[in-house]
């Protein structure tokens, strides 16, 4: 018997909202009209129980990152050459999670959802691919707004209207 994953693409209305201002860099995270919790507080919640060091180590890496400045050394590449998309932990680390995130002008961490790594790349993992994606979707519609200049980066804030429309694909079974 074979089951056969549908992917249905369906609109989604979401905010940047702010988390944390700092001199370095400021936080920022995509919420999802509808929903409670910002993507990287949805990434917490769900993995605060069961693996606690791995998200003190995402933690430290963040707090790092706050007090030098979001600089590439401290994150993995992923996503592809054109947008801005990178991973915690850095390849320092090892850990059972990973947590996607935009990094802006190395002044603004876009702090996305992310999950347990159990296969070789993100794109193997339906739901690490949602989040890519999804950051993906966010990271060209940002870039657009900026070379419009309806969104304005300004030291380490983002100016202007922070509300997007992306497509995200939903998986029924």
């Amino acid at each position: 018997m074979f089951i056969f994953a549908k992917t249905i693409d369906m609109e989604r209305d979401l905010l940047i909202e702010l988390l944390e201002e700092g001199d370095k860099v400021t936080l920022y995270s995509p919420r999802f009209v509808g929903e409670d919790y910002t993507e990287f507080e949805k990434f917490l919640l769900a993995h605060k129980e069961r693996y606690p060091k791995d998200l003190a180590q995402i933690i430290y890496r963040l707090d790092i990152a706050k007090r030098d400045g979001p600089e590439d050394r401290h994150f993995r590449y992923e996503g592809n050459r054109s947008d801005r998309v990178v991973a915690l932990p850095s390849y320092l680390e090892s850990t059972k999670l990973r947590v996607y995130l935009l990094n802006i002008k190395s002044r603004i961490l876009i702090l996305g959802n992310g999950g347990l790594k159990t296969t070789r790349t993100y794109e193997e993992n339906p739901h690490l691919n949602r989040c890519v994606q999804d950051l993906q979707r966010i990271d060209i519609q940002l870039r657009g707004k900026e070379l419009a200049k309806e969104i304005i980066v300004k030291g380490t804030a983002l100016l202007g209207e922070l509300s997007f429309t992306i497509e995200t694909d939903d998986e029924e079974d």
